[in-house]
């Protein structure tokens, strides 16, 4: 819908947010290669995307990509250093788009990930993951955020 995109756009005055959302017209009966398992699929089907900052003067500086992660080329979005990932919330595409956000900013970035919780066993298993890995992820008190910063 937007609503997070539109606030880090009014806060984030000179920053162009790019965010990324699959076709308006996507429908998972239709999709032809179905790379990733896709969760909340009834939010797919009832989303407007950008609703909440179309037509705010914020949404000059939103560039909208309309793709699915699984095949999109992050390149697409410059050399970004700030990452706010909220996809479907499968392992599989919290794996695919960190990984590949992590690759565009040469691992010198800022993540943050959306809907970390016992709900999302997806997203916990990745960060789980790269916690393993060395990076120390913290959760944010009071949200379903994780949060981590290259040093």
């Amino acid at each position: 819908m937007g609503h997070t995109t539109r606030q880090m756009a009014e806060n984030l005055g000179t920053a162009i947010i790019h965010t990324v959302d699959l076709p308006q017209n996507f429908s998972v009966e239709r999709d032809p290669e179905q790379n990733f398992p896709k969760e909340d699929v009834d939010l797919i089907a009832r989303r407007v995307v950008g609703r909440d900052f179309n037509g705010h003067p914020c949404a000059s500086r939103i560039k909208q990509h309309f793709a699915d992660t699984a095949r999109w080329d992050f390149h697409e979005a410059g050399q970004p250093t700030f990452f706010f990932i909220d996809g479907t919330h499968t392992y599989e595409y919290c794996k695919n788009d960190s990984e590949k956000c992590f690759e565009l900013c040469g691992g010198r970035g800022v993540f943050l990930w959306h809907d970390c919780n016992e709900t999302h066993p997806g997203v916990v298993r990745f960060i789980s993951e790269w916690r393993r890995q060395g990076k120390d992820i913290k959760r944010i008190a009071g949200t379903s955020i994780a949060y981590w910063k290259s040093t």
